[in-house]
């Protein structure tokens, strides 16, 4: 296995924003030295946003349960990061041995939605992997693609060499056996493929072969491919996630209840796709919640599902864990719960804290086009929910409209949803806050409405700004981008023409097309225009009679989507669905409120020091206070909380440490609500990511702040090179000025106003230096370091800095190195 030298990429790190990005060593990260078979899993965006997706997080764990094969993480990166790579000539590489995309056996991507095109490209380019299937030989990784916007896999067949149709839980393993054997067996990279082609879920786009009329396909040969359907009996979220080190979108567990859904609106591409209808035994997920929060130590569970409403045990389950939850001080997130008068006292019930915002997804204002969707409420109902939550004081009501679904042409959309809100606002009288999304309807494939059309933007703006101008300026109102919408409907219904439309946007720059910021439909539109000539067409109707690339899927779900009129009723009564009446067990979950409430006492007060070395050093502060709570509540060490709206832990670190400075002394000062046991304290380190250790602890008496206390910081500066040692050297013996950046300019300090104490050592080309802090003195280290170097910017100059220790105010007035 080949890799690349940890120093070849923490040396750049700190010329980028957020480099904990591109370190690795997260807590439960699984790493495998020797093994047959190494692939990574991809979900192609940030790793800020690809960590929050749980599917990544469940393939992982079943890849990596195999022996002799490991699975790693890779994720797209940001700008700054890839011309760093491309400058340095670095490949990209898996977080968690550091090898480079070009030596894996398989690389994976998922899919979940078609604007992540572009962001495939990059990773397999600054991976080093030929972007066209077609020019990739012996050598070269596999390149495989699933998740829901492969449903229609064609508009990204020219990079992919064999596509997953469905649930991966058992996909993935059958994969790996295959290739392992493949390997084992000296197998060719066509003769591997081949294999692959034979795997129930397994799309070869190289099999099939499409004839065209204009810009419709008239005739397709090849198979079609049965979706693979996960039957399982078991929730199969991983018990032990991987626990990033930085914040990231999502920072919560996550536990899947149920999978499908069976309301069946006509444009929800999951409500189809994810058929059919499975849930999980609520005893066997409420083990899963409490392994699952104790091996990552969040504050939040997410409890996952398309309708969390629609699951039959939802009020056994949250009667056996809220209690538990109650007292411990987590929270329980139930994202797709269907608001209505049923399940509003679940919400509440839940909460506690005040009453903030309920969501409601009406979709239209419209009672002809809601039917034609099945969605399944009325006006009538909206405005009685609407009434009764005005009564119980909740001071947020977000509403979320499609525009442009079926049936728009006989309606006045933006009258009608003027018309709608007008009575809310009434229902409120006009003291509540009104949120509403306005967002484009795209057809998708597997639904019913997969061959209408989508209106264009011309249409679509028009609704947006006349329900803009229709009502009050405190109805705060917001759209989707219309272009990024018109964008995404032709990816999901094209086919593989696409591919060269996708090549040169992006060739031309185009990258994170789903971040509004960086979407340039401009470029997407030249690109349509030179190689796709009248694709503007693809918005258009499709009868019955055209055919659709993606019918050589079979989802088993197909005659349902057809005759959807005459077979809905049998697909609502799928047994085992029907849920009991939500009542909770308020008076356990009071109970377990006011055993809570303990935590808000003090009995004694510890202050704990910790090293913070290696790939910790790029966490930036807030990002490591985090990491902190969570090894806390692993461990279960007893810390007291604030009162109020926002319950924090009652802990301190005193300064921040610079990005990229390592440390032997970081000292964080609790508030315990009793007595903490050695077991707890000894337990802690293990629940750190890489570089962070607990080193010791003791009671300390006194209400003083650590910031308040601490009077200078000790330095070890290892130098990289003679050149710059003399610099140094030569700047600390003639005393230069030091200088801090500040909002208003630069301010300028003697070098004894900072610096109390050094020590040259020669014969190490290594600097100590005692920096003193003050309020209107306190300069950062890098900074200081930067200056002494002649350094233009606060880059530390290739300098490696280590704090050895923080000297803390005594009584006497004399300090303490700790």
């Amino acid at each position: 296995m080949s890799s690349i030298q940890t120093a070849d990429i923490e040396k750049f790190l700190l010329q980028v924003q957020k480099p904990a990005r591109y370190i690795g060593g997260e807590l439960n990260a699984v790493i495998k030295k020797d093994v047959s078979v190494r692939m990574a899993i991809s979900y192609p965006d940030l790793y800020d946003v690809g960590m929050s997706n749980n599917g990544i997080r469940i393939l992982y764990d079943r890849a990596n349960s195999m022996e002799d094969v490991a699975c790693e993480r890779v994720f797209a990166v940001a700008r700054d990061f890839e011309s760093l790579l491309r400058r340095e000539n670095i490949p990209l590489y898996t977080l968690e041995t550091y090898t480079p995309l070009s030596d894996l056996d398989l690389l994976g991507f998922n899919l979940s939605h078609e604007l992540l095109c572009t962001n495939v490209l990059q990773i397999l380019d600054l991976g080093h992997i030929p972007l066209l299937a077609a020019e990739r030989s012996d050598g070269h990784p596999i390149i495989m693609a699933g998740g829901e916007a492969v449903s229609n896999p064609f508009p990204m067949a020219d990079f992919i060499d064999v596509f997953f149709i469905g649930d991966g839980e058992e996909g993935i393993q059958d994969i790996l056996t295959v290739l392992l054997q493949c390997k084992a067996g000296g197998s060719s990279r066509r003769e591997t493929i081949e294999r692959l082609s034979g795997i129930e879920g397994v799309l070869n786009p190289s099999d099939y072969h499409f004839t065209y009329d204009g810009m419709l396909p008239v005739d397709v040969q090849g198979k079609r491919v049965k979706k693979r359907i996960y039957r399982g009996h078991e929730p199969v979220d991983p018990e032990r996630p991987i626990v990033p080190g930085m914040r990231i979108a999502q920072e919560r567990a996550v536990v899947e209840i149920s999978r499908g859904c069976y309301n069946l609106c006509k444009f929800c591409h999951a409500g189809y796709y994810d058929l059919p209808y499975r849930s999980y035994d609520y005893r066997a997920l409420a083990e899963k919640v409490t392994t699952i929060l104790g091996n990552t130590g969040y504050d939040e569970l997410t409890l996952s599902s398309l309708s969390v409403s629609d699951y039959r045990d939802l009020p056994v389950l949250l009667n056996t864990i809220l209690p538990g939850l109650t007292e411990r001080g987590i929270s329980v997130s139930l994202p797709s719960l269907r608001v209505d008068l049923n399940t509003i006292p679940v919400i509440e019930g839940i909460s506690d804290v005040r009453k903030s915002s309920l969501t409601f997804a009406v979709e239209s204002a419209s009672e002809d086009m809601r039917k034609t969707a099945n969605k399944k409420v009325s006006e009538a109902d909206l405005l009685c929910i609407m009434e009764y939550i005005f009564t119980r004081n909740w001071t947020l009501v977000k509403l979320y409209f499609m525009v442009g679904l079926p049936g728009c042409g006989d309606t006045d959309e933006a009258d009608a949803i003027i018309g709608l809100l007008k009575k809310i606002i009434m229902l409120g009288n006009k003291r509540k806050e009104i949120h509403v999304t306005l967002s484009p309807f795209v057809p998708k494939p597997h639904t019913p409405f997969q061959r209408e059309k989508q209106m264009d933007a011309a249409y679509v703006e028009d609704i947006i700004l006349r329900v803009k101008q229709g009502l009050p300026r405190f109805v705060k109102i917001k759209n989707h981008d219309v272009q990024a919408s018109l964008l995404e409907g032709i990816l999901a219904r094209g086919d593989r023409r696409l591919g060269a439309v996708i090549l040169q946007s992006y060739r031309d720059g185009c990258l994170f097309d789903s971040w509004g910021e960086f979407f340039r439909f401009d470029i997407w539109r030249k690109n349509l225009d030179a190689l796709l000539p009248g694709w503007e067409g693809m918005h258009a109707s499709r009868g019955s009679e055209v055919l659709l690339p993606w019918q050589v899927v079979d989802t088993g779900f197909d005659r349902l989507i057809q005759g959807w009129e005459t077979r809905q009723a049998a697909c609502l009564a799928v047994p085992g669905v029907h849920k009991t009446a939500m009542e909770l067990d308020t008076e356990k979950i009071r109970s377990a409120a006011a055993k809570f409430e303990e935590k808000y006492g003090v009995d004694s007060r510890i202050r704990v020091r910790f090293t913070k070395r290696g790939p910790a050093r790029f966490l930036p502060h807030l990002d490591f206070i985090e990491v902190m709570k969570r090894a806390l509540r692993m461990a279960d060490v007893p810390i007291s909380f604030t009162q109020g709206f926002n319950k924090r832990e009652r802990i301190s670190l005193g300064y921040a440490l610079s990005l990229g400075v390592e440390s032997m002394s970081e000292l964080c000062d609790m508030d315990l609500y009793k007595p903490v046991t050695e077991k707890a304290m000894s337990l802690l380190s293990g629940f750190l990511p890489e570089g962070i250790e607990m080193t010791g602890y003791w009671t300390i008496i006194g209400k003083e702040s650590l910031g308040s206390l601490i009077r200078a910081f000790e330095y070890h500066i290892a130098v990289p090179d003679a050149a710059t040692f003399s610099r140094m050297r030569n700047n600390l013996q003639s005393e230069i000025t030091l200088v801090k950046k500040t909002k208003k300019g630069e301010k300028v300090f003697a070098f004894s106003d900072i610096i109390s104490g050094s020590r040259v050592d020669e014969g190490s080309n290594s600097i100590t230096l005692i920096v003193r802090t003050a309020d209107e003195g306190s300069v950062r280290i890098d900074s200081i370091v930067a200056r002494l170097a002649e350094a233009s910017d606060d880059s530390m100059h290739g300098c490696r800095i280590l704090k050895i220790g923080q000297y803390l105010g005594k009584k006497d007035g004399e300090t303490e190195l700790v």
